[in-house]
């Protein structure tokens, strides 16, 4: 970390402080009931005292000068011992800057929801009761209910026409993310949603007064909003309206599920792994080929999809300690405990390796970084996240989705490996991420995790499996977005709603 320079102040002054002649060479700022002697030597002390009382003014041009290196070196000594005795202060409240921002959300959150609208207009009676659900969603401040009475969300005959539905089960993840660690995401979802109810003239006739309040009391609560990076702010505006957009189309179903009522004895922490390992391979052989698998095994040289899996892969790695944050407090066995602080030291840093192969490939670092993550990897490590401090079996059941099962080999990774190898000399950079994995042996971590687990609940047996298959279809469907989004491309186009850049469509 850089040490604090006082250069970093937007509007600094001095704080308001009474200016007295002490003796010879030492002049007494008076700040309520303390006072600060500060001695000198060549230079005269009314000069002193006329400096003082210029850096009072945060429009006075001596600060223009300290910024730009034109004052002598007794002054910025000077502002520089002040600073350090805690008296310049920045009189610059930021309102500026939060309402600048507020308005770009305003207006971020105005566009998706439009194109929303567009979608939902066309078949707005196949769209009412998805977004009637979804309203719901957002105004329900108990978003842990299903995990305290062990049901996966939307998995049960009790949520009707919407049991089993991926889009949904993905929004309901999302919603508990952001109620935890981005709460302000609730206001934008809830503009969004707003939109789409005025453009298509219709409200959910349970919130009709609420909803048509949104708009107008956008600019307060927006300042919220724009505490919030725009990247990430872009990022789950896109995935939000994906999803809505998906929840009530065949796509939006679940392609996996099993039933977990037949377990109904409690199991040791083993015990759910073999068993999650067995449901997770059975699944599978089920799926067979997918999208993206076709599309990787048929490119032969680095084409935009080959770029787009390792921008975003970075993406991924770059969140994913934050997935490890969430067990990190929990007061757990000892042994377990120190394997969780050995993972997130592992897992540590592992993004640049994914961002070393992007710029290898030829794309630019700063770029790569501000690009927007495609919806399903947001989701993923959301997920994850979510999973991490709701239910620790759940995530060391489904963490072997994205450290792989052990002893399986995928012919996919292994030819994209090859290509990378071959071109730019990029290799090496990327098999290191997938050869340090190996060589932690991280495909047995969920064996690891939970053999420390002595006994695992039925409830928790089940939400366990049931999120493991949750996450394999969270991990499918990501590859093949990625395919979907890069694979039609001739030259890379990065994911956002920025000029040159476009949104992942259904």
């Amino acid at each position: 970390m850089e040490r604090w320079d006082i250069d970093r102040y937007r509007r600094p002054a001095l704080v308001p402080c009474e200016v007295a002649s002490g003796g010879d060479d030492v002049l007494t700022i008076g700040v309520g009931d303390d006072a600060v002697d500060l001695s000198f030597e060549g230079v005269a002390r009314d000069e002193v005292a006329d400096v003082v009382a210029q850096l009072m003014r945060p429009s006075s041009e001596i600060w223009t000068k300290l910024n730009r290196r034109a004052c002598p070196a007794w002054v910025r000594a000077l502002t520089v011992q002040l600073d350090a005795l805690s008296l310049i202060e920045e009189t610059d409240s930021g309102i500026d800057s939060v309402t600048s921002g507020a308005e770009r959300a305003i207006a971020m959150c105005a566009e998706v929801g439009q194109h929303l609208a567009a979608v939902v207009e066309r078949r707005l009676a196949m769209y009412k009761d998805t977004l009637a659900v979804v309203h719901e969603m957002l105004a329900d401040d108990d978003n842990e209910r299903d995990a305290r009475s062990g049901v996966f969300p939307f998995s049960r005959k009790s949520a009707g026409p919407f049991a089993d539905n991926f889009a949904l089960q993905a929004l309901h993840f999302q919603l508990a993310y952001a109620r935890r660690n981005a709460p302000e995401l609730l206001i934008a979802w809830q503009r969004v949603l707003a939109e789409v109810f005025r453009h298509a003239c219709w409200f959910p006739a349970h919130a009709t007064a609420r909803s048509h309040g949104k708009k107008d009391a956008a600019l307060e609560s927006f300042r919220s909003v724009a505490s919030l990076d725009p990247i990430d702010l872009e990022m789950y505006l896109l995935s939000f309206a994906h999803f809505v957009e998906l929840a009530p189309l065949r796509v939006g179903r679940r392609m996996t599920s099993v039933d977990t009522a037949r377990f109904d004895d409690a199991c040791s922490g083993l015990t759910l792994a073999a068993r999650a390992e067995r449901l997770l391979i059975k699944a599978l052989d089920q799926l067979g080929s997918n999208a993206y698998a076709s599309a990787a095994l048929a490119c032969s040289e680095i084409t935009p999809l080959v770029k787009g899996l390792y921008v975003e892969q970075y993406h991924v790695t770059d969140r994913f300690v934050e997935i490890l944050g969430q067990l990190l407090s929990k007061r757990v066995q000892r042994n377990l405990r120190a394997r969780l602080f050995q993972y997130f030291q592992e897992e540590y840093g592992h993004e640049a390796f994914e961002l070393a192969t992007c710029v290898a490939l030829g794309m630019n670092e700063t770029d790569v970084r501000a690009s927007v993550p495609l919806p399903l990897t947001a989701l993923y490590i959301d997920a994850y996240t979510v999973l991490a401090h709701r239910m620790p079996t759940a995530f060391f059941a489904s963490i072997m989705v994205t450290e792989g099962l052990r002893d399986q080999h995928s012919p996919v990774h292994a030819h994209i490996a090859a290509l990378v190898e071959n071109a730019l000399h990029a290799g090496d950079i990327a098999a290191k991420h997938g050869e340090t994995n190996d060589e932690l042996n991280h495909p047995s971590l969920s064996r690891l995790f939970l053999a420390d687990v002595p006994h695992v609940t039925a409830v928790e047996q089940r939400y366990s499996l049931e999120a493991a298959l949750f996450m394999l279809e969270v991990n499918m469907r990501q590859l093949e977005s990625v395919a979907y989004f890069y694979g039609g491309q001739t030259q890379l186009q990065f994911h956002g709603l920025h000029e040159g850049r476009r949104s992942l469509e259904v």
